[in-house]
């Protein structure tokens, strides 16, 4: 196959009688045709077929379901985690700690669910960084400036055979092309299993295809991951970028919303789930609207769910940004004062 679509191309290149218009055209039409051929056509069957084949056979075995527990009870017990198949968007402004939480979700997940990182925004070495800074809970910039106590430094040691119980791939190596990382994620899902993809973030893809339409380009992208999650069964996480729009709106609200992704309305249409990341304590909001404290809140706010309800999940971060689950660091750091002691001994 490969062989007859080089000699046809070959072909049309070296006939001189064509000029450059017929020559692109043909080029198209052969590229299409290579494409239908190898488009893999699946039966039509009846609804009855597929109730029994697929629906009932996720719930008589456990082992064929096609849902993933993130770790986070309370995300799992309301959205039933992540499925397989689904093309998730994670969507926030710059700062909101979109690559943190993909890196915790990833360390939840990774024990038991083989998964293949994208990163676009930082080198693999950088994100191998920050899943050891997580991991280990020793702050990044003290691995980076080499300023760390012996404690420290034997705690890192210590984690290699750690870490090799994660299963996770790290690529930052293909010129942000969404036909080389579809390439790839096919090889990795054969050779490794991988069923969670992860792409951090969208709008530093590109595609040849639509290289002066950005608007045209980013809706190529995203219908091109969502075909790599529903043709390889897998589930496709990407982060997003919001536009500027979320700063400026009025009245000091700065929630996201599905218009505020950045450069296509595709994105929205494409995804199963939309979950935007929102931290009042960035834009100075320090008491929410319960007056609790919003000290390490993130605010999952799911926007759209294509299969279930729409509802927002409370997370807390500690207090170097490492660590993200449902408990309230904020409320485990306080001072001892043995006053307070006094107090209990003595409550009159």
């Amino acid at each position: 196959m490969e062989e007859n679509f080089n000699n046809q191309i070959k072909e049309v290149l070296n006939n001189e009688t064509l000029n450059q218009l017929e020559i692109i055209s043909k080029l198209k039409h052969i590229i299409s045709e290579t494409e239908f051929k190898n488009y893999n056509n699946r039966p039509t069957k009846t609804m009855a077929n597929i109730v029994s084949e697929n629906i009932l056979k996720k719930i008589a075995n456990p082992e064929y379901s096609q849902i993933i527990k993130t770790g986070f009870n309370a995300f799992d017990e309301n959205f039933a985690g992540f499925t397989l198949g689904e093309l998730i968007i994670i969507g926030a402004r710059p700062g909101m700690g979109k690559t943190q939480l993909l890196i915790n979700l990833c360390l939840n997940i990774s024990k038991e669910i083989p998964i293949l990182f994208f990163t676009f925004d930082l080198s693999s070495d950088s994100l191998a960084e920050r899943f050891l800074s997580c991991h280990t809970g020793i702050r990044i910039n003290n691995q980076t400036e080499v300023n760390l106590t012996q404690q420290e430094k034997n705690k890192i040691l210590n984690t290699e055979q750690e870490l090799s119980n994660y299963k996770i791939y790290l690529n930052d190596d293909f010129s942000h092309s969404i036909s080389a990382l579809k390439q790839e994620c096919i090889k990795q899902i054969e050779e490794h299993g991988i069923k969670i993809i992860i792409v951090d973030y969208l709008q530093l893809m590109g595609s040849f295809n639509y290289k002066r339409n950005r608007e045209t380009e980013v809706s190529y992208i995203s219908r091109e991951l969502k075909k790599i999650a529903k043709e390889n069964n897998v589930c496709v996480i990407v982060s997003s970028q919001l536009n500027r729009s979320v700063e400026l709106r009025p009245g000091g609200a700065h929630n996201p919303k599905l218009s505020d992704l950045r450069d296509s309305g595709a994105i929205e249409q494409d995804a199963d789930k939309v979950i935007f990341i929102y931290r009042p304590e960035y834009y100075g909001i320090n008491i929410g609207e319960e007056g609790e404290s919003t000290s390490g809140l993130i605010e999952l706010q799911i926007a759209k769910n294509r299969n279930g309800i729409l509802n927002n999940i409370k997370l807390y971060h500690d207090k170097n940004f490492l660590l993200i689950n449902e408990t309230n660091y904020n409320k485990l750091d306080f001072d001892f004062n043995p006053d307070k002691l006094n107090d209990i001994e003595n409550p009159f």
